[in-house]
């Protein structure tokens, strides 16, 4: 019986493909020493990531190490008023591993604000009690101008799991530049809340 040169070479397709060596996945370099420091898989909590310049040192404290020892209200309260952030205090019990932002709590209340931000929004999670704005130094600028910081609201509450995105202005429009991670699970003494520079490398 005569095959097409078009079948044997599907049959030698889906033979390699059965037997699984062609497609394998990645293998380890034999080259590079794994045991040695920088290929752990293990973060440091003591410090950011090398390729990230280190967030600035806010009333003292280091923004990257967050202070657990807090105390956090469960009982649900209202929004915080508009003025009461101005003399908010930093939240340390927050990682901010993004260098321009900075995470201030009132209550079970937490804003985090990052210089320059065109836009945050939820990716993952609840919106309730969550809202956003931004913030420009002229009076004339409006919605469509570029805003000098922006900013969430959101309460933590026992049962969260959620994430929000911040874009900033890039090389070609708004794009992604931080992470912000919020969950308060049962046996947490403080919500866990992260904010995470991205770098794109353009």
């Amino acid at each position: 019986m005569k095959i097409s040169p078009l079948k044997a070479a599907s049959l030698g397709l889906l033979v390699v493909i059965v037997g699984g060596s062609a497609v394998a996945g990645p293998k380890p370099d034999p080259k590079k020493d794994y045991s040695k420091p920088g290929y752990s898989a293990e973060a440091s909590a003591s410090a950011p990531p090398k390729d990230e310049p280190p967030p600035k040192a806010v009333d003292g404290h280091n923004p990257w190490a967050p202070t657990l020892d807090v105390s956090v209200p469960e009982t649900a309260s209202d929004p915080p008023a508009k003025g009461e952030w101005e003399s908010a205090p930093v939240a340390k019990e927050v990682r901010v591993l993004a260098p321009d932002c900075k995470a201030q709590r009132i209550r079970e209340w937490y804003r985090i604000t990052c210089d320059g931000a065109q836009r945050m929004e939820v990716i993952s999670g609840g919106r309730e009690g969550v809202s956003f704005g931004r913030f420009f130094k002229s009076a004339k600028r409006d919605d469509f101008d570029f805003a000098d910081l922006g900013w969430v609201i959101f309460p933590a509450r026992r049962g969260d799991r959620r994430a929000f995105e911040v874009f900033y202005w890039g090389k070609w429009g708004p794009e992604p530049g931080s992470i912000i991670t919020e969950q308060f699970l049962e046996g947490d003494s403080v919500p866990w809340i992260s904010v995470h520079g991205l770098h794109w490398g353009f």
